[in-house]
């Protein structure tokens, strides 16, 4: 009797030792719990085989919350593409937006060109930099003659591709550090740096006849129209400011008006102050 308890002791022990290496079969302690070996023997495989099925029970469930775990990660990362992705593709939207909020706030939407207000921003920048270095940038302001007749024949449609016309005949003809603007209304401007009055004068002239010569067509309305146009040179000694500038151009082109239209006046202070 003791030498099978003895043998069923260390049998027992065997398969303990198995249990600890990680070597488990579900019938490892069916033959310990058999009727006829010792009770302690019995209970403890009992107790042990008890043990080893909870042990299955929480790896089964551990693996299963393992997969679900993996699933979830490889859906949040699927979900953190999907996000950057909108996220890169609303910025860039936004962006967008942005740039051309800012075109809309600095450009004449009808002509294409700048708008008053940046033309006015560039021009105190463009003042600044001529006293600076003593340059002398020319001014030079025109509208379309007898606009009002050209929309009360022809329809304000029409009127608007005129003054589309002539802003493609400024971005086309023009220099690239040329600064030029649809000023309001029918009236446009150009400031010509580093240009003296002679010079500009030229480039008023080029302007004039190439909108002169243009046919505008819309609707099987075929027309030209003219423009009266008025050039000054910055002085230092007499102007204060950009606007002086400005102002100085804007006289010229009264007299321009004045004495029949169609024609480039150079602004002369003398002929001005009588």
């Amino acid at each position: 009797m003791e030498e099978l308890d003895s043998g069923i002791f260390e049998e027992f022990i065997a398969a303990a030792e198995n249990i600890s290496c990680g070597k488990y079969n579900n019938t490892d302690f069916e033959r310990f719990m058999r009727v006829g070996n010792p009770p302690a023997i019995r209970q403890m495989a009992a107790i042990l085989e008890n043990i080893c099925h909870q042990f299955e029970s929480r790896e089964l469930q551990l693996k299963i919350t393992v997969k679900e775990l993996k699933a979830a990660r490889t859906e949040l990362e699927h979900f953190n593409t999907l996000l950057d992705s909108r996220v890169k593709k609303r910025t860039r939207v936004l962006e967008e937006t942005n740039s051309l909020l800012e075109s809309l706030s600095i450009t004449d939407s009808l002509t294409g060109i700048d708008n008053r207000r940046n033309f006015d921003v560039k021009l105190a920048r463009e003042y600044s930099r001529a006293v600076r270095y003593k340059s002398r940038p020319s001014c030079i302001m025109f509208d379309i003659d007898l606009f009002k007749q050209v929309n009360d024949s022809h329809g304000h449609l029409y009127g608007d591709e005129v003054l589309r016309m002539i802003g493609q005949t400024l971005l086309k003809h023009l220099r690239a550090h040329d600064i030029f603007a649809r000023y309001g209304g029918e009236e446009f401007i150009v400031l010509l740096p580093e240009t003296d009055l002679q010079r500009a004068y030229k480039v008023s002239e080029k302007l004039r006849l190439l909108i002169s010569d243009n046919v505008v067509e819309k609707d099987g309305v075929r027309t030209k129209v003219t423009v009266s146009l008025g050039v000054a040179e910055f002085d230092p000694q007499t102007m204060s400011s950009g606007n002086d500038l400005v102002n100085a151009a804007d006289n010229a082109l009264y007299q321009a008006k004045r004495t029949g239209r169609n024609k480039t006046v150079i602004y002369n202070n003398k002929q001005q102050k009588k």
